[in-house]
């Protein structure tokens, strides 16, 4: 019997891919399969996981024409056969205990969702967090949604990675991931999930190792056309929450999502106080509400302040002064 199925998209990834797909195959709990979807790599990541193959019968190679993150994980799910599933990147690895961990997680709670903490894990290290409780928690729908848009780091509720889902949750609700989106588009599909779901089982511990330092991940090759991404974010994160009835509970929270977004696409766009006012004028056109946002997290707030600080502090200060605009609302 599979227990959980582990859906691994691949894009040039042979860096990486040996102590990741290692992290699986030597997981405590052994009814597992490894579904990896090799998507159109250029470099020698098909040959690793057919050799990988040889070594383990669990492993399955798919070998596809490049489709993007979305289409491998769906064409995973398509495919497997286990009671839960899970997604990993293949430039992250896992501590050896983690489906184990998440999968009793979600027995013991009957829960179809289940999430850990994950190693923020950069050059110089990771930073270990303390627990002052092992016990397990449940997250309500609105808890979980005010997390995912104003937390980051190691506790951050927005990756699809570091979770485990009930494969008949996910069929009978249709929940995959949207193809159309190539930039977080992890955050809609658990903002769907969540909705869905009404809540998650909350495991705290660090199991799950993301690889902040491959400057060539998916993740960051969505960068390119930033505001025309934000805008299909934010629409589609729109549609899920009033859909689901939780947009005036979350309200707030959602504004500091798509202010930050408001500062990483003013950080990327040229110093010049021109350019910034006018990617200020533009944003705040289509988002008015963000001028009534109230920041929440000291996190966020220092993830602003360096941000800010990148950008010139007094050149954006400035440009608000004269194009009138109150400045964000801290509490």
């Amino acid at each position: 019997m599979v227990l959980v199925s582990v859906i691994v998209p691949v894009y040039n990834a042979e860096k990486y891919l040996n102590k990741c797909l290692m992290s699986i195959c030597h997981q405590s709990l052994k009814d597992i399969e490894i579904i990896t979807i090799n998507d159109g790599s250029e470099d020698q990541s098909l040959s690793i996981l057919q050799d990988f193959s040889q070594y383990d019968a669990r492993i399955t190679v798919l070998n596809i024409d490049n489709g993007g993150v979305s289409k491998a994980r769906n064409l995973g799910m398509e495919q497997a056969k286990g009671q839960y599933v899970t997604f990993v990147d293949a430039d992250d690895w896992l501590e050896l205990t983690m489906l184990e961990e998440l999968y009793q997680a979600c027995r013991l709670t009957g829960s179809n969702i289940a999430k850990c903490d994950l190693f923020w894990h950069e050059a110089e290290g990771s930073r270990q967090l303390y627990y002052p409780s092992k016990t397990y928690c449940t997250y309500s729908a609105t808890v979980c949604l005010n997390k995912l848009f104003t937390e980051i780091g190691e506790k951050h509720f927005g990756f699809s990675c570091c979770k485990l889902y009930k494969k008949f949750f996910l069929d009978s609700h249709r929940l995959r991931f949207d193809e159309t989106m190539n930039f977080a588009e992890d955050t809609v599909f658990l903002t769907r999930a969540v909705i869905k779901n009404q809540s998650i089982c909350y495991v705290p511990k660090q199991l799950y190792y993301y690889n902040v330092s491959n400057q060539n991940s998916l993740t960051s090759r969505a960068m390119g056309n930033l505001r025309n991404n934000y805008d299909l974010l934010y629409k589609k994160l729109l549609k899920e929450l009033r859909g689901g009835d939780v947009y005036e509970e979350v309200k707030n929270s959602f504004l500091n999502y798509q202010f930050e977004g408001l500062l990483v696409i003013l950080h990327q766009c040229d110093a010049k106080p021109q350019a910034i006012k006018n990617a200020i004028q533009s944003f705040l056109q289509v988002y008015p509400d963000v001028l009534k946002v109230k920041l929440i997290n000291r996190k966020l707030k220092q993830f602003i302040f360096l941000k800010l600080i990148k950008m010139n502090w007094l050149t954006l200060s400035s440009t608000l002064i004269y194009m009138n605009v109150k400045k964000p609302k801290v509490i």
